[in-house]
């Protein structure tokens, strides 16, 4: 029986059998604690890496995520979906992007400002602002700048020292149609960068644009093959960036995507290049000189050749975590030490991992994009009674052991919505229920009358983060 309680929410079972660890009432301390370590360290990580989300019901674009724990993700069609439950329900928004007219609008890029502010790079409409964690978009004027339909568009942003957003943007509708424009205050205003010392009658379009976060140089990258350049003078003047390691070969190869981790060291997306004397495959490269030299990162990196493979995005975790992903064939990759070694991370993933985006929360929680499927997650899990990365304040789980009903007691200081979890130690969902909270003093029971007796693993997610711990449910 499931019962409702005040400012509470009861958890039905799912029908689903569970793992039966011991029979009797009672467990001596020393097994309890070996499963409770078993569960932390294995139970979680056993099951597939990766697990599929609610949503989009649309082929996502791009991901994004803000310091509040959000996902947004760009689709094909006019709009963002947001998940702000960690990807457990997805919710449309479109106003401002989909005017019900005969074009649809790819979401090409989403970036985050000062104070969550977005900023969507709308191909064929134009770089749209969002105050309200994507309710509601408006379109910014860019100065000079009629976009017609299917045109690129490309948009890197930066936090000023006087909390204001720096934009610069890239405008793509062909040659000799390629513009650059650039403003310090949040878009309210732009001016004209200029491309000089570009290789105009080369450059056919416009795939990245991207301002370094330890100087005042943009870069931009272009084709075809005509690799990196930047600008130090507001595209004054342009240098394409050379390296005195001739093999590297960075300047004279195709690039895509850019990204600075915490550090301020940037990476770049290489696309495959058959000729490469590194590798044949697309390959993440990092810059720890404000983009003047580069560093293959090839060490546990799949280096086969596969024609036209893209790295269409980087993301970083907690500590030196990266994460990337690639458009064919090679898939996730994951590295804890900054890109100096790569692990495979597709486990669970459709087909090969293939992908258009991938996002960390700052909680660590990783989110991926497939080619034409749903979002999947991975969910970090946090030790026993974690409770700061939660943001649900202090956390009290009784009784325990439990027998009939196990309740979780939390504190929360804003409405948000808020999943708990019971697991077996198999790694199977045994029970999922999701409910907006109050701020106040909360809590969230599950009826474990009809389970059989043994350890379980429970997790509490808020939009801030993850708590998880340990219940022995015992026989009445």
């Amino acid at each position: 029986m499931v019962f409702v309680l005040p400012k509470s929410a009861i958890f039905p079972m799912m029908n689903d059998a569970v793992l039966t660890l011991c029979n009797t009432k009672f467990m001596p301390f020393l097994k309890i604690a070996a499963i409770v370590a078993f569960i932390l360290t294995s139970s979680f990580a056993n099951a597939q890496f990766w697990e599929v989300t609610s949503g989009p019901p649309a082929s996502s674009t791009c991901l994004v995520t803000n310091s509040k724990g959000y996902v947004f993700a760009g689709i094909e069609s006019s709009a963002v979906y947001r998940s702000m439950d960690n990807g457990a329900t997805w919710e449309r928004k479109d106003k401002g992007i989909d005017d019900g007219g005969p074009y649809v609008y790819p979401v090409n890029q989403i970036k985050v400002g000062y104070n969550d502010v977005l900023y969507a790079a709308v191909n064929g409409l134009g770089i749209l602002k969002s105050v309200d964690d994507g309710e509601t978009w408006k379109k910014l004027n860019i100065n000079n700048i009629d976009i017609v339909p299917n045109a690129r568009l490309t948009v890197s942003t930066k936090v000023l020292p006087n909390n204001r957003t720096a934009l610069f943007v890239g405008y793509d509708a062909g040659p000799p149609n390629l513009l650059l424009r650039f403003s310090e205050d949040d878009g309210e205003t732009f001016d004209s960068i200029p491309k000089n010392g570009l290789p105009n009658r080369y450059i056919t379009s416009i795939y990245d644009v991207f301002l370094s976060p330890n100087s005042d140089k943009m870069f931009i990258a272009v084709s075809y093959n005509m690799g990196l350049f930047r600008t130090t003078n507001r595209g004054q003047s342009w240098r394409r960036i050379e390296n005195s390691d001739t093999p590297s070969g960075e300047s004279g190869d195709n690039f895509l995507t850019f990204a600075a981790d915490r550090s301020g060291r940037i990476f770049v997306g290489r696309n495959a290049l058959p000729g490469s004397v590194r590798t044949p495959n697309a390959v993440v490269m990092r810059s720890s000189n404000d983009g003047e030299g580069w560093t293959y990162l090839l060490d546990g990196w799949d280096n086969r050749d596969i024609t036209n493979n893209k790295i269409t995005g980087i993301a970083f975790g907690a500590n030196d975590d990266v994460w990337t992903i690639t458009e064919k064939e090679s898939g996730t990759f994951y590295s804890s030490n900054g890109g100096d070694s790569w692990i495979s991370r597709n486990e669970g993933l459709e087909s090969n991992g293939s992908g258009k985006g991938i996002a960390t929360t700052l909680n660590n929680h990783v989110f991926v994009a497939p080619l034409g499927g749903q979002v999947y997650r991975h969910l970090m899990v946090n030790s026993v009674d974690e409770h700061s990365a939660s943001g649900l304040g202090v956390i009290r789980a009784a009784p325990n052991p439990a027998s009939d009903l196990f309740t979780l007691s939390f504190d929360t200081e804003v409405r948000q919505s808020v999943t708990l979890q019971l697991v077996s130690t198999d790694g199977r969902m045994v029970s999922e229920y999701n409910k907006i909270y109050e701020p106040g003093n909360q809590r969230a029971s599950i009826d474990v009358s009809n389970l059989p007796p043994g350890i379980y693993g429970w997790r509490i997610i808020s939009g801030r983060g993850v708590a998880s711990g340990v219940v022995p449910v015992i026989s009445h």
